[in-house]
Order: structure tokens, then C-alpha cells, then sequence
């Protein structure tokens, strides 16, 4: 069920420092590039990608400063989840993403889309499902009630968007 894309890393911003050392990112904002849309978002597991303990081995570009300098512009697998936090049927059938508020970087959307797909919720599959949003770009793992929507609805939703990587390419 997860769609993914290929995407150009535009810009690297780290956001919680493990005790506060730059070397050691914990979670990070990236900027990247999808079809011609650019977008900001949340990476809550960037220390599984790039490792920077001495316990485990450490990534080829480097960590902290030297990490991020080094991923900028590069080309990344990836799948987009969307951790909403209301959601509602749209009375617009339209597929776009829009910024909540103007800060800098920006990774809470309201998203407007079709229903393009539904999947499983793991935890608890009898209440809840997941489905897959297409707007202007396709999100996953928006979570709802199960049954509340149908593919083909257009919902609206506001929450966050997260980048889960999946593999590099240079």
C-alpha cells in the first residue's frame, strides 16, 4: 500500500540534538522536491538512517554539519505519512497542500485529496484503518475511523507530514 517517490533533498535543517551535540541528530526537517511541488518535512527516526553512535556504524556522509551539507541535493526513496489530527469529508474536489502556518520549516499541511486507497491499522484493525490520500501528491497512513470514508471521497485533513526514507541514491 505505500506509495513512494524519487526526491531531491533541497535542504537539511536538524531539530532535536541528542544532549545537544550538532554530531548527534535525533530528528531533522528536510525540504525536498516531488514532481515540481516543494515541501517540508518532519524525519522522527533521521538517527536510524544516519547512525552517528560509536556503538553503531556510521554513515558515509559524515554526521551533523557534515551530514547534512553532504545530503543536500541528493536523490532519496521515499514515502510520505500523514499524522492527522482532524479530518473531515471536503466539500472541494480539488488535490492540494497547504502550509498552517508560515514558519520556517513548515510540516504542518491542511491536505485536500481523494481517497485513493485504504489498508489495515495494525494496533487496532476492528476501530481504525489507514488510508492513502492523493494531494497533488500521495500521502499514507492517514489514520480514521474504520468505514468513515470510501475511496473516491475527497476528505480534508490537517496534521503533519513526515518523510520516511527508504533507501539513497547518489
Amino acid at each position: 500500500m505505500k506509495y513512494t517517490y524519487n526526491a531531491k533533498i533541497l535542504d537539511v535543517k536538524p531539530n532535536t540534538l541528542d544532549e545537544g551535540d550538532k554530531n548527534c541528530i535525533v530528528d531533522a526537517y528536510i525540504e525536498v522536491k516531488v514532481n515540481e511541488l516543494k515541501i517540508w518535512c518532519f524525519v522522527p527516526y533521521w538517527r536510524t538512517y544516519f547512525p552517528y553512535s560509536n556503538r553503531r556504524p556510521r554513515h558515509p556522509y559524515g554526521v551533523g554539519e557534515t551530514l547534512v551539507k553532504n545530503l543536500i541535493g541528493k536523490t532519496i526513496d521515499l514515502s510520505f505519512k500523514f499524522l492527522n489530527l482532524k479530518t473531515e469529508l471536503s466539500d472541494e474536489w480539488i488535490r492540494k497542500i497547504i502550509p498552517v502556518a508560515p514558519s520556517m520549516p513548515v510540516v504542518n499541511y491542511t491536505i485536500i485529496g481523494e481517497v485513493t486507497n485504504k489498508g489495515p491499522f495494525s494496533r487496532e484493525p476492528g476501530k481504525f484503518e489507514y488510508l492513502q490520500v492523493d494531494c497533488g501528491f500521495i500521502v499514507n497512513d492517514l489514520g480514521v475511523e474504520k468505514d468513515k470514508y470510501k475511496i473516491g471521497d475527497y476528505i480534508k485533513a490537517e496534521g503533519r507530514l513526515d518523510a520516511h526514507l527508504l533507501k539513497k541514491k547518489s
